[in-house]
């Protein structure tokens, strides 16, 4: 079913307008090639200050970027205290590493594999990353006090419009930054992040490349598909998320229509034979109705390690479960390499 942002808006909520104003500062820290980024966000008299981590590999440019939002950002990244633990930022995470709740100085490093940063800056690339929960809390009791909701006065939007607007204000500072080549910005997210990743692709065409892994429901997979979370489970459990205080999605294109409105940019996708919950046979075949022609079927695709290209759109399917690893970081580089990037 052919669809346009405007069909989306009823899933997610309309993203708010853009900010009056994006202004930011650069500290530097005693790692090569390491800053802090300190992100003022202006609407009206209202303002919102956010960090993010900026890697920058040697060279004078212009670079390619990737940006995104990461469940611990810069504190899950690197070891060191440059960057302060936000006391508003509510996250979710893994058991292991730290669950639901406030960032903690437990967290410090704990999620580096995530966001390769030296893997990606060996290859050339910058990256500027910031964390998820400090631009919307991801909880239902707080994502309302502090954030993005507040400043911008957004009660439709659900959180995953609010954090594909905040991708888009990464890419508002990665424009401003003499090294990066404002023509190869690339985003990616994983799972939920994944999901806000299309969601700003879908809008914004300074997004040249956007790489969704385990996007799931209300991501690149099909509701139609019927494996894997439903709309109602993900309500139930982050009603957070969508769209607020409307009658629902009906009649909202499937997920499908979303990825076409990423093409004919660079789009990448991926999963892993062991999350079903995110149904990746399902975000497979949406890519394939998107992507050109000449995909494999489902059973040669199942093939664990198997990456397939086609065009600019691209697939991977890894052993293993939900997450995000550096063996995923390997293929979406070899994808961008593979597309002139």
């Amino acid at each position: 079913m052919a669809g346009g942002v405007a069909d989306f808006d009823a899933l997610y909520g309309a993203l708010p307008a853009p900010p009056d104003a994006v202004s930011f500062e650069r500290i530097a820290t005693s790692e090569p090639g390491m800053e802090r980024i300190v992100i003022e966000v202006t609407v009206g008299v209202r303002r919102l200050r956010v960090d993010a981590g900026l890697w920058l590999p040697p060279g004078a440019g212009p670079l390619p970027l990737v940006a995104g939002l990461d469940f611990l950002g810069p504190v899950g990244i690197t070891t060191t205290d440059v960057f302060p633990c936000d006391p508003y930022a509510v996250v979710q995470a893994p058991e292991a590493l730290g669950g639901h709740g406030p960032l903690q100085e437990f967290q410090r490093g704990a999620s580096g594999y995530r966001w390769p940063v030296k893997m990606l800056c060996d290859r050339g690339y910058a990256v500027l990353v910031s964390c998820y929960g400090s631009w919307v809390p991801d909880s239902q009791a707080a994502w309302a006090e502090t954030g993005v909701r507040p400043l911008t006065g957004a009660t439709d939007a659900g959180a995953i419009s609010l954090w594909a607007w905040a991708i888009m204000r990464l890419l508002d500072v990665a424009q401003l930054l003499p090294k990066i080549d404002p023509t190869r910005l690339a985003v990616a997210g994983h799972s939920r992040l994944g999901k806000a990743a299309l969601w700003a692709a879908a809008q914004d065409t300074r997004i040249t490349a956007v790489w969704a892994n385990a996007s799931g429901c209300c991501g690149a997979a099909p509701e139609v598909h019927g494996i894997g979370e439903t709309r109602a489970q993900l309500n139930g459990r982050f009603p957070h998320w969508l769209r607020q205080g409307g009658p629902g999605a009906i009649g909202v294109p499937d997920q499908q229509a979303l990825l076409a409105l990423c093409a004919p940019r660079r789009l990448y996708l991926s999963g892993a034979v062991g999350d079903l919950w995110a149904d990746p046979v399902g975000s497979f075949l949406a890519l394939t109705t998107v992507g050109g022609e000449d995909w494999p079927d489902v059973a040669s695709m199942w093939d664990p390690g198997r990456q397939i290209l086609r065009g600019a759109s691209g697939w991977h399917l890894r052993p293993g479960g939900h997450e995000m690893l550096p063996h995923d970081w390997m293929r979406f580089l070899h994808f961008l390499d593979a597309t002139g990037f």
